[in-house]
């Protein structure tokens, strides 16, 4: 009988054993706890290879491979996934609050690509790096020149991306690029140099606004080095700013094989284990790299860091466990039921909510640059040419995704008008042997009608990843084009939609009415209509300064703000100021009125006046007010962006704005003490709708005093608690909720075709598309077929019979691709008697090209 109680004890130290050593898998248990239950379980290599992007899985825990690379710019690069307007567009609505909805849409998408098995939610982005100098090759990837509007910006796209869940996220938003990445030519082996003051008060602010305030969860350090440290070996860049400074728990990954640069492309660490210790040692957890053939190169570096004294496991285990806790904060090991976000349905993706909200964001970005009342059309045009490399092509930007709704200018005014629309492309983007027969056949089809709309821009062909602009200036024979239909018809709009500010001195002084449209997401046609025939009264503002001419700008490499860059410290004349853009009616902005005089340390003034619409159409004005020290012992801006509401007036209404400054706008960064301080004297508060339009000025006595550093969890005098998207659900952006619940219909049978199946590999840098050419065999006198991918439809092609009965066709397939997956391509004919004998794969970068056969008939 005294045997029995032995049994019991020994089965409750089993039933005990058995529970602790389940803490992982425990929802109930702190994240910190099962995140250390966890890594205790692995082994030092697979500690190891959660340092890369493509991370295998565990079998014998369970734990499935798993791919930490996402992207969400402005939309999540897949099919069939809302494209909304690129993020130039998005900070030309100067509204965070449109961006928030913007945002929830985006990663609702990402997050039903997730819960069909599809993708995973390690998103990166957003980009905000500040668009200091427009010739940059990713300068659309930027909110604006302003850290103030950037921060605005680029805060609620955060807080979008992420939701308002307290034990989950919904995405994990890496902020990049950590830091100062404005040049794109040889980024790997360049460094910025920059002064302390430019860092602190132009670089920094919306990455600590991001980090600090809305607590993103990760962040990417930039391929180059700042001040003559790579970016990812930078310990006091990373751990003396980010992680100590202002409090960062969150992950950073290294830029594409940016570790593996530390040693082969900025000659800074000796060899590859050293690179690897340096990157783990300066608070980097992860490199960015993803291939089916090999490793990251810091997942290779790792064990031999240890091996040879570099760095400890222990360290080692800081970085993992901030990786691994990010899996726990996304649902990752835990039942769905507990999750709010795995209820999201595939029914969103591209669903008719986000194409609304798609085209609101698209209408309010567009800015009216010139309207010299030819604005807006009239329905009843007798005849109408829309002319332009850009007129009948959706552009959307770089890092797209490929929507199924895609409405080019062209698509959306034929769609709009009875009258007939005629189309000439005019000329090519960059230039081609056939732009002179173009452009007269644009300049025949000008003479022939009434009104002409004109657009023009510029693309990945001309800016991009690892691609700057050369010049401002329209690429190619476009102004040539636009002179040229000028000469026969002066009923010109020119619509631009460029990836920056762009030059067009001659157009300003001759074109009645100048548009700039953006690449403005998939429903960029039906927006840009909507504004040209007045259904909508444009209100967008430039987030940039538009320069008359290359010879206006600085040195391409220079970083220091204050040799003349953006609106804060440019004394010349410009084309377009910073916060400018025209609507259809008139605002009066005026009573300027503080609520007092003088402010006290971390106290806040609220500033108001009264808008008052006195033209003819209910219109959106944006409020802008921007501070002036008129003393101060440095160097402080010419004027600042410190404040601004957008702010709808009926015709013949007014109405009062306020909007808050708090204490801290009136700081600088003061070198010698090494901290924000605000000294005590006299500002300016100006008021006005852009940075050079300023309606009433007053000033204030502000105290001296320090602003307190901050961390995450203490919050700047920015944030704004109480606006209700910080407590919105994934759901809210949506009037109708029904589609939420329904059944979509598949029932659609796919057409039969030549089946081709090829695995694309990442080429280490983005790419718009890739080139191809199919190969054909032609038996009757004309042919038409289709090819698809991923059951997407590329492009449908037309062969007509030659004296060669086998020739080829060039295509370009659009990425997404899925990158270290098996793919396959579908040739469809839909007329004629052709054959298709192979597709030949043309990979960017030199990579050599290689053909794909036909598999089998379905």
């Amino acid at each position: 009988m005294k045997i029995l109680p032995n049994y019991i004890i020994i089965l409750f130290i089993l039933i005990i054993n058995t529970v602790n050593s389940q803490v992982w898998k425990n929802p109930n248990e702190s994240i910190e706890k099962r995140v250390n239950d966890l890594i205790s379980r692995l082994t030092l290599e697979e500690k190891i290879s959660y340092c890369g992007s493509k991370i295998p899985g565990i079998e014998r825990l369970g734990i499935p491979e798993y791919e930490w690379y996402g992207e969400a710019l402005h939309g999540i690069i897949a099919w069939n996934c809302t494209q909304f307007p690129q993020n130039i567009a998005m900070g030309s609505t100067w509204n965070p609050d449109l961006m928030y909805e913007v945002a929830t849409a985006i990663s609702n998408e990402a997050r039903a690509l997730k819960n069909m098995g599809q993708k995973e939610v390690m998103m990166f982005s957003p980009t905000v790096n500040m668009a200091r100098d427009p010739r940059w090759g990713r300068n659309e990837e930027c909110y604006s020149e302003d850290p103030f509007l950037m921060s605005e910006m680029a805060r609620m796209y955060v807080r979008g991306m992420q939701g308002n869940d307290l034990n989950y996220l919904k995405t994990v938003t890496t902020v990049k690029h950590y830091v100062a990445n404005n040049v794109d030519y040889k980024r790997e082996q360049i460094y910025s140099y920059i002064n302390k003051k430019d860092l602190y008060e132009y670089y920094f602010p919306a990455y600590k606004a991001c980090i600090v305030d809305e607590e993103a969860a990760g962040i990417m350090t930039a391929l180059n080095g700042l001040n003559g440290i790579p970016c990812s070996s930078h310990d006091w860049l990373v751990n003396g700013v980010l992680r100590k400074e202002w409090g960062f728990k969150g992950y950073v990954i290294a830029d594409w094989e940016a570790v593996q640069g530390i040693e082969t492309n900025m000659n800074y660490a000796k060899s590859q284990p050293e690179a690897a210790a340096m990157a783990i040692k300066a608070g980097v957890d992860q490199e960015c790299f993803r291939s089916v053939k090999r490793n990251a190169p810091m997942v290779d570096a790792l064990k031999p860091a240890i091996e040879q004294g570099l760095i400890t496991e222990e360290e080692l285990d800081f970085a993992v466990k901030r990786l691994l806790r990010l899996r726990f904060k996304t649902g990752d090991f835990d039942d769905t039921n507990l999750n709010p976000y795995s209820k999201i349905p595939k029914s969103v993706l591209e669903c008719a909510s986000h194409k609304e909200l798609a085209l609101k964001a698209a209408e309010q970005s567009i800015v009216l640059l010139k309207n010299n009342n030819v604005l807006p059309l009239h329905q009843d045009l007798e005849s109408l040419a829309i002319i332009g490399p850009f007129a009948n092509r959706c552009w959307m930007g770089i890092y797209s995704g490929i929507p199924k709704s895609k409405i080019s200018p062209l698509d959306g005014i034929k769609k709009y008008l009875n009258t007939e629309v005629k189309f000439a492309e005019g000329c090519t983007v960059t230039g081609s042997a056939d732009d002179e027969i173009k452009i007269l056949e644009a300049v025949a089809l000008a003479k022939k009608s009434k009104q002409v709309i004109l657009v023009v821009g510029n693309d990945e062909s001309t800016a991009t990843e690892n691609l700057d602009r050369t010049s401002l200036k329209l690429p190619g024979n476009q102004h040539k084009l636009i002179k040229a239909v000028q000469e026969v018809n002066p009923n010109i709009i020119l619509v631009l939609v460029p990836s920056g500010p762009t030059a067009i001195t001659w157009e300003e002084e001759n074109i009645p009415g100048i548009i700039c449209a953006w690449p403005n997401g998939q429903e960029q046609g039906t927006a840009l209509v909507n504004v040209l025939f007045g259904k909508v009264n444009p209100s967008g503002k430039l987030s940039s300064t538009w320069f008359k001419s290359d010879k206006d700008l600085p040195d391409f490499y220079d970083y220091n703000i204050q040799t003349g860059r953006t609106y804060m410290y440019y004394q010349g004349e410009t084309l377009y100021p910073f916060g400018y853009g025209l609507n259809y009616t008139s605002f009066n902005i005026e009573n300027l009125n503080l609520n007092k005089n003088k402010l006290a340390q971390n106290d806040q003034v609220l500033v108001s006046a009264t808008i008052s619409n006195t033209g003819k159409m209910d219109g959106d004005e944006i409020v802008q007010v921007y501070i002036r020290d008129l003393k101060s012992r440095q160097k402080t801006p010419i004027k600042a962006l410190k404040g601004f509401k957008r702010i709808s007036v009926p015709v013949g209404k007014a109405k009062k704005v306020e909007i808050t400054i708090p204490y801290e706008a009136f700081s600088h960064f003061d070198t010698a003490k090494n901290k924000f301080i605000v000294e005590e004297g006299t500002f300016e508060i100006m008021i006005g709708n852009s940075s050079e339009n300023i309606s009433e000025v007053t000033k204030i006595q502000v105290e001296s005093g320090e602003i307190v550093s901050r961390k995450v969890g203490q919050k700047s005098g920015y944030f704004n608690a109480k606006n209700p998207n910080r407590q919105g659900k994934w759901d809210d952006i949506y009037n109708d909720k029904s589609f939420l619940t329904g059944t979509t219909n598949h029932s659609e049978k796919e057409k039969s075709g030549v089946i081709f199946k090829t695995t694309f590999n990442d080429p280490g840098f983005y790419v718009n598309t890739w080139d191809a050419e199919i190969h054909f065999e032609l038996t009757s006198k004309e042919a038409q077929f289709s090819i698809m991918m991923l059951s997407n439809e590329i492009n449908t092609y037309h062969i007509h019979e030659s004296n060669n009965q086998s020739g080829s066709v060039s295509i370009k397939i659009p990425i997404p691709p899925e990158y270290g997956k098996n793919v396959v391509l579908k040739a469809i004919i839909n007329k004629g008697d052709i054959k298709i004998n192979s597709i030949k794969i043309i990979p960017p970068a030199n990579i050599k090209p290689y053909y794909i056969y036909p598999e089998k008939n379905n």
